[in-house]
């Protein structure tokens, strides 16, 4: 069984566009193209502090300032 601290749900506009568990990202292919750079950056940000073991600091928005920085938007 797989504690809940081990899920991270990413969003994206208000809606669940993917999880990140057990060290991998699963993103359905139902994303449009024109989202799926933002939505894997995101899903990049919550690996990252999963893997220094502060998965109990994301935050949504640190997670679209991450990717608008990683993606060179604004």
């Amino acid at each position: 069984m797989v504690a809940m601290s081990n899920l991270q749900r990413i969003l994206h506009r208000g809606e669940l566009v993917a999880v990140v568990i057990c060290g991998q990202a699963i993103i359905p292919t139902r994303i449009p193209e024109a989202d799926l750079l933002h939505i894997q950056a995101k899903c990049l940000y919550a690996l990252e502090l999963a893997d220094e073991g502060r998965a109990d600091d994301y935050t949504d928005a640190d997670a679209e300032t991450y990717a608008r920085v990683a993606l060179g938007h604004r």
